[in-house]
């Protein structure tokens, strides 16, 4: 029989093991992460003591203007415990948590497989989302044919002056409060990022980080969509020949550069939310998701 409680450090040696065995990209720090910003909201599932199914709920404030938003990730359940219901059960845990706890509007990325059995839930298919995956190039291997950005903005790394005005820009232009998860997020020893600023102030962002198999670019905002170039290019240089992966909604800006430096498209989700269709975290700014688990 399945026995939910929370999880806790003990249990991320597991967690990990279970999304590595899904073939996921997360390693410790992405576990640590979610057990730092959202310890209420992590549930392990475990039979005979044993850890076998996990999922995670985060919960971003509103910016003042909109509603709070849940996000749901991290569904998992031991393959060799698969078709008992583990899954329907630790998940409709982690929703009913997201529902009793300031989750105005929870979301999720489903699997086209998947997309059937949240909307028995309730849940609104919204729009697609994608894995964009592959290797950078290296300076000296590809001719830049792209178009110039507009020439107003400067790239610059991001170091510890400059989060606040990152905190704030990101929560203009996502629409909610994240800035306990990035402050977490620019806390780790391997993160870094760029920011593209004007005279006007901070014009976009992009994070990359290490995972277990690939880097992982985002979140990447911009106010304007000529941001999105400048920034991907200024990623690339710092990482040449590394594969890396960019979860992204359909945007033509982020579609052409990511073209551009050669990744590809590798997997197609959904993204979903309840009890109705809304762009959470997906507003016309956003051109990069943390990743799937984070929204």
């Amino acid at each position: 029989m399945l026995e939910i409680r929370p999880l806790t450090a003990d249990d991320l040696d597991d967690a990990l093991t279970l999304s590595t065995q899904a073939g996921w990209n997360q390693h410790p720090a992405d576990w640590e992460r979610l057990l730092a910003c959202c310890s209420a909201g992590c549930f392990a599932g475990t039979v005979d003591g044993d850890l076998v199914a996990t999922t995670t709920v985060i919960t971003y404030g509103s910016d003042g203007n909109g509603a709070d938003v849940s996000w749901v990730g991290m569904v998992l359940v031991d393959e060799t415990h698969r078709g008992q219901g583990f899954g329907s059960r630790i998940f409709e845990h982690g929703l009913d948590y997201a529902l009793g706890n300031g989750g105005d509007i929870v979301g999720l990325d489903a699997t086209h497989l998947g997309e059937p059995i949240y909307r028995n839930y309730g849940f609104e298919s919204v729009e697609p989302v994608f894995r964009w995956q592959g290797m950078l190039p290296r300076p000296e291997d590809v001719a830049d044919e792209r178009e110039p950005g507009t020439g107003r903005e400067t790239i610059e790394r991001l170091t510890l002056p400059d989060v606040d005005a990152v905190f704030e820009f990101d929560r203009h232009h996502v629409g909610v409060d994240r800035s306990t998860l990035l402050q977490e997020l620019f806390a780790e020893p391997e993160v870094r990022g760029f920011y593209s600023q004007t005279s006007a102030g901070i014009e976009g962002y992009a994070i990359i980080r290490p995972g277990r198999t690939h880097w992982q670019i985002g979140p990447l905002v911009a106010a304007e969509p000529s941001v999105v170039d400048p920034l991907l290019r200024a990623v690339s240089a710092d990482l040449p020949g590394e594969k890396v992966i960019v979860d992204s909604p359909e945007r033509g800006a982020t579609t052409s550069s990511l073209e551009a430096l050669g990744l590809a498209r590798e997997r197609e989700l959904v993204r979903m939310t309840y009890p109705d269709r809304e762009s959470a975290l997906a507003t016309e700014s956003v051109h990069g998701f943390l990743d799937f688990a984070f929204g």
